[in-house]
């Protein structure tokens, strides 16, 4: 056990490979006694300054064994028994003298020899100094001058035997570096080398064997190289325009390979371009955003997008799949950075036949991608479509484009004959860009859908009994439901579009499947928003198919909803009918007295009359009787304070002070009719007669 004292109220102490534990002290008088207690009985030199042990940054240097294989075990048992706050002294130690380069010559020999419990010794300790974790040891490991010599190491598994042996020095002495950008610093180029050799020791090597913080530590050291990497080539615009001009003369050998007959276009000159700024742009993705934003203006300015529309048109999935992986990842990783950086490119090639746009919708619904593509393509459009990320000068014309030419080819798709699994995959694409459209573009997808009949066309791909067809015709028409657009209703009432689905509900039984859940989340969609015409289609076609499900209540509950729906309408809504009936000159009568009462003004000197409405006792409200009386009596008060004024008992009242009559309307009549009389005279009123009563 390693103990150390940090300043002067912490004791801090650790065993093997445990981590850290730490005592802190409230006053450093405690600390000392504690200390002075330990001291004797570990042997530990005191400091005389500070009264405790060596001060943290003043550790003894660490004196390793001189390289050789009978000192293996020593080393062995150093490197592994170093605690982990003095692991940097032990990497000093492994760094002097060329020590790492001496075990290395001792390992080689001994391979030579075959004395394969030496070469076990040299696994188990080099494996632990790469798990000391330290930068200034994974320098020189990853080294040009100690890399190969190394990795041989990790050759001898001791684990492994026979012919699962580890061959990872072979496969590496078969890797080729291809440098497809003309890249002169040297620098540069042997951070790119490094970068390939920590991945691969990472991912491949010691996979099994590292912890978090080697992992931690490597993926830092890759990412700083990447990010040194991407900095040089956006600092060299140069480098990038010769990329793209790379790739353009790729796409060229692709066309004049695709009218030959017999010839392929499989040359690794062809292909390395793309591969190349796909692996670029899938490392610019793990960047910070202005690193990014600069990168991917810079292949903007090469024009980036024209050279992979082009390679879009000249290439198949089929036969250059690697160009169509390539390019969507590209356009991929630029849509999620900014998706205006596409979008006004495909507004700029709306003239054009052979615009990217259409070269995608037309692929995303062909039988010769397959579906990881189809689902990056699919993507790609939703981001593209996004009526949100436009700006509001190109909305209109870009919509209005895409539904004009190129929704075209998805309608198509519906109408195609089943003949192979792969016609139902480019329906279900087919179905699923429908959705996202009525989702995502409000009344122009509903006037596509409705005047070309998709809906119809939708259920009839029902009867074909596959799964993963029919519940995209469901999610296709819950969608349309849920925008709750009564045309969409309506079109689905009219043509009995739930009658194939309910159908196919009923024979899948009681089984629990996603048909089952789509199903009753529908049913109850339509249920709690009280869509009254797919309420009584549904119940009056289908009603008596729900009674035996008891499993949910969403049926139960909908059949008592569709009674009360029933009901409302043979009775009729009273209310409704009392405010819809007009008055003589075809006024709303209702409406006419709110605005009186609300809009009247009521300033002295000024006298409006509301209408006074003809109530009758069995109404509810108070008898008319009654408030003729009031009236009478609130005429009967004014008139004795007039007589009062012109007789001079009044003093300094005004001729025309008098309270106006009170305008009667229906809420007037409806507050008195819950409160006695004395408490409904409006406020404004009591207090005129107040004041004309003290005056």
């Amino acid at each position: 056990i390693d103990y150390a004292r940090q300043g002067e109220t912490i004791i801090t102490w650790c065993q093997n490979n445990s981590p850290d534990l730490a005592l802190s002290f409230q006053e450093a008088a405690g600390c000392t006694e504690v200390w002075n207690r330990i001291v004797p009985i570990i042997g530990f030199r005191e400091d005389p300054d500070t009264g405790g042990g060596l001060p943290s940054n003043q550790v003894e240097p660490i004196h390793l064994p001189e390289p050789s294989e009978e000192s293996l075990e020593a080393i062995l048992k150093t490197v592994t028994e170093t605690p982990a706050n003095h692991r940097e002294f032990l990497a000093s130690a492994l760094l002097q003298d060329n020590y790492i380069s001496k075990l290395l010559a001792i390992f080689q020999q001994a391979e030579k020899e075959g004395r394969t419990e030496v070469l076990g010794l040299f696994f188990n300790l080099f494996r632990n100094i790469v798990l000391l974790n330290e930068i200034s040891i994974y320098e020189l490991l990853f080294s040009d001058e100690i890399f190969h010599a190394m990795v041989a190491v990790f050759d001898h598994d001791p684990t492994i035997k026979g012919e699962k042996k580890m061959q990872h020095r072979n496969f590496l002495s078969r890797v080729k570096f291809k440098q497809v950008m003309d890249i002169k610093e040297p620098t540069l180029i042997k951070k790119i080398h490094e970068n390939y050799r920590m991945t691969y020791f990472k991912d491949v090597v010691l996979l099994r064997f590292l912890d978090d913080g080697a992992l931690n530590t490597l993926g830092s050291l890759i990412y700083y190289n990447n990010a040194t990497i991407v900095s040089h080539i956006t600092e060299h615009p140069e480098l990038v325009r010769n990329l793209v001009l790379k790739i353009s003369e790729a796409v060229t050998a692709i066309e004049n390979h695709t009218t030959q007959q017999g010839n392929k276009a499989e040359d690794e000159g062809v292909k390395d371009p793309f591969l190349f700024i796909q692996e670029l742009c899938n490392i610019v993705k793990q960047m910070q955003v202005p690193q990014r934003d600069s990168f991917y203006n810079t292949l903007v300015d090469a024009e980036i997008f024209d050279s992979v529309e082009r390679a879009l048109w000249a290439a198949t999935p089929l036969k250059h799949p690697w160009v169509w992986q390539a390019s969507v990842d590209v356009l991929h990783s630029m849509l999620i950075h900014d998706s205006a950086l596409l979008r006004s490119f495909l507004v700029a090639r709306i003239p054009s036949k052979r615009s990217l746009l259409a070269r995608i919708v037309t692929m995303v619904v062909s039988p010769e991608v397959t579906p990881g593509l189809v689902h990056q393509l699919g993507e790609i459009l939703r981001m593209v479509l996004d009526p949100d990320a436009m700006q509001t000068s190109d909305k209109d014309i870009f919509l209005n484009h895409f539904y004009s030419a190129n929704i075209a080819h998805a309608d198509a798709a519906l109408t195609q004959k089943i003949n192979t699994r792969s016609t139902m995959f480019l329906q279900y694409n087919a179905l699923e860009m429908f959705s996202m459209c009525a989702k995502q573009h409000g009344y122009r997808a509903k006037q596509y859908i409705m005047g070309h009949q998709v809906l119809q066309k939708a259920t009839k791909l029902v009867q074909y009994d596959d799964r993963k067809l029919t519940l995209a015709v469901i999610r296709l028409i819950r969608t349309c439901i849920g925008s709750k657009d009564p045309a969409y209703a309506k079109c689905v009432e009219k043509n009995r579009l739930l009658d194939p689905v309910i159908d196919l509900f009923i024979a899948n039984g009681a089984r629990y499947n996603l048909l089952n859940s789509n199903v009753i989340e529908l049913i109850d969609f339509i249920h709690r928003e009280n869509i009254r015409n797919l309420i009584a289609y549904i119940m009056q076609e289908h009603g008596a198919k729900f009674q035996h499900i008891g499993y949910v209540d969403t049926f139960r509950m909908m059949a008592v909803q569709h009674q009360n729906n029933s009901s409302q309408d043979a009775v009729g809504d009273p209310t409704k009918d009392e405010k819809l009936q007009p008055t003589s000159d075809g006024v709303n009568e209702e409406a006419q007295c709110e605005y009186t009462y609300f809009e009247g003004d009521d300033d002295d000197g000024q006298e409006e009359k509301a209408p006074m409405m003809d109530l009758d006792e069995e109404d509810g409200f108070m008898p008319r009787k009654a408030m003729e009386e009031d009236d009478k009596e609130d005429d009967d008060l004014i008139a004795s304070i007039s007589r009062r004024q012109k007789t001079g008992k009044l003093k300094g009242t005004k001729k025309n002070a008098l309270p106006k009559k009170i305008n009667v309307s229906r809420k007037n009549v409806l507050d008195m009719s819950s409160t006695p009389m004395e408490e409904t005279e409006s406020p404004r009123k009591k207090r005129r007669v107040e004041e004309e009563m003290k005056s």
